[in-house]
């Protein structure tokens, strides 16, 4: 400090310190401790326990404090452990971990805070979507698509690869050459502003001076968006030329388009990159992707043009679902000093990962949900009947999600879901059913329900009649019968041993074709 700056006082000092700490943990109400040692005065935090993200806090907030703030080198922390787990400190920093870590924002790639370490991907995906290939990424809402986006992205930007991430939920309502011109522009543009880092990692000069021109003549409307292809695919190949590397296109949403513009965007894209070392990632929901059109012969073609990823850890593997469940659930708990036994009892955790049918997002939003209604009822753990209720709430938010990912299917598809738990909980008593493979309109419904989170898959094939007659095995989710749509005397499918016996689900109710013609009927 020089000598024509004043010490701030100590009210002031400390009033700093303490906004800076709570913004870095995401939660407000700490109190502190001053104290002095020799004559050097400290401000300690007073927390329930040390924890990862303390000790980052107590970092970045040294290094935001003013130079005269006479805390700068003299903070701590003091421990004052909390009895009930939910009314504490770390419980409050959890829920704000919960809530930034949840979001689906494969763009967001400059987010600032405390992260929890990363849980690897089954079978090493992220590697996988980083290579020089075309990918489809498929899986259910929540499964971590956009978070394997963004983990492919961190593995690329250690290089001189160029990249474009595009959340396509913004050109949802788009149509035809609106929408083909508004996702060239944001890919031209996404590349110029990355091109910089990578032509500093291959230590080339690298001019964006075409790419850009064509950005202003597609937004200008003076080039169309097939005319403006091979003016990309000429400037990439030359930037790629020197970079040594590829260009990368990640499009997370692809399904939230229109299915029949879904194949046109993806043959103009494939067209700019291919031969220029450019390579697609699309991401979305299996059921409703449509990325390659036979009538048009437009889009990806699989696996010849594209190969597929899918990030599915369903039910018919419950072992292997759950335990990757708990290794995300250990990650945060550590970040604040806690673990799953110091915070929810074993049954609670086997509720709450069945439930959510191995989708990650699911897990740890209902698990936020059900800390907050353990501090309500003053829990001294997050319980099973405070998981059960988080479990009913989050229906409606499934059901929502439902019109915005299917809007025009919305009502066919809350028909059939209306007919399964008439058929199901109220007639036969249970929450499973069987589906006959067959082709049919009560299969390809099931399907996007269960890509939306409201079935879930438990066996890919049953035959419990006929040999060569083949059935899938699905339970409907919790949210339909937990809760506040609690249902009384329901039989529930749970695997006794691992993985469900195929005797335990050939007498389940059958769904054939006709099954919601002749439901709606009645």
């Amino acid at each position: 400090m020089s000598d024509t700056e004043t010490t701030m006082d100590e009210d002031t000092a400390c009033t700093e310190a303490l906004t800076i700490f709570e913004r870095e943990i995401g939660a407000s109400g700490v109190t502190t401790r001053r104290m002095l040692v020799g004559n050097q005065p400290f401000l300690k935090f007073v927390v329930g326990r040390d924890a990862p993200i303390y000790t980052w806090a107590l970092r970045e907030t040294q290094k935001a404090l003013s130079p005269n703030n006479p805390y700068r080198g003299a903070l701590g922390l003091h421990t004052k452990p909390t009895e009930r787990f939910p009314d504490s400190r770390e419980a409050t920093s959890l829920l704000t971990l919960l809530t930034r870590s949840t979001r689906a924002v494969a763009q967001d790639s400059s987010e600032r805070g405390f992260s929890v370490p990363y849980v690897p991907f089954q079978n090493r995906e992220d590697y996988q979507l980083a290579q020089p290939a075309t990918h489809v990424v498929v899986g259910r809402r929540g499964v971590g698509k956009s978070t394997l986006i963004r983990r492919a992205v961190e593995i690329l930007r250690a290089s001189s690869a160029i990249i474009a991430v595009i959340d396509v939920q913004a050109y949802s309502a788009l149509s035809g050459n609106d929408l083909s011109r508004e996702i060239l522009q944001d890919v031209l543009g996404a590349f110029v502003d990355d091109i910089p880092r990578a032509a500093a990692i291959a230590k080339k000069s690298i001019s964006t001076k075409e790419l850009e021109e064509t950005a202003i003549e597609l937004a200008k409307e003076d080039s169309s968006p097939e005319a403006a292809v091979p003016r990309i695919k000429r400037n990439l190949q030359a930037i790629t030329k020197l970079t040594e590397n590829n260009a990368f296109v990640f499009l997370d949403e692809f399904h939230l388009l229109d299915r029949d513009e879904q194949p046109k965007v993806l043959h103009l894209l494939h067209g700019a990159l291919k031969g220029a070392n450019g390579w697609l990632k699309v991401a979305g929901l299996r059921s409703l992707l449509n990325y390659y059109s036979a009538q048009t012969r437009q889009g990806l073609q699989v696996p010849g043009d594209a190969q597929i990823i899918s990030l599915d850890l369903t039910l018919e593997n419950p072992e292997a679902a759950e335990s990757h469940l708990c290794a995300i659930l250990e990650g945060f708990l550590k970040a604040v000093g806690y673990s799953s036994a110091a915070s929810l009892p074993d049954a609670a955790f086997r509720r709450l990962a069945w439930a959510n049918a191995g989708v990650p997002r699911d897990f740890l939003q209902m698990f936020a949900r059900a800390t907050e209604h353990a501090r309500r009822n003053k829990h001294a753990l997050v319980t099973l009947s405070d998981v059960n209720v988080a479990i009913g709430e989050f229906g409606q938010q499934k059901m929502d999600e439902l019109s915005q990912d299917a809007r025009n299917s919305a009502g066919e598809l809350r028909d059939m879901l209306s007919a399964l738990e008439a058929y199901c909980l109220d007639e036969k008593q249970t929450n499973a059913f069987l589906l006959a493979s067959e082709d049919s309109t009560e299969r390809n419904l099931v399907h996007v329900l269960s890509d939306l989170r409201l079935v879930h898959l438990i066996n890919q094939s049953i035959t419990p009649d006929r040999a060569g007659e083949r059935y899938e095995a699905y339970i409907l989710d919790y949210s339909l019968f937990t809760g506040f749509r609690r249902r009384q005397n329901i039989r529930e499918m749970v695997p006794k041993e691992g993985q469900f016996k195929a005797s335990e689900l050939r007498n389940l109710p059958k769904v054939t074709q006709g099954f919601l013609a002749a439901r709606t009927a009645k």
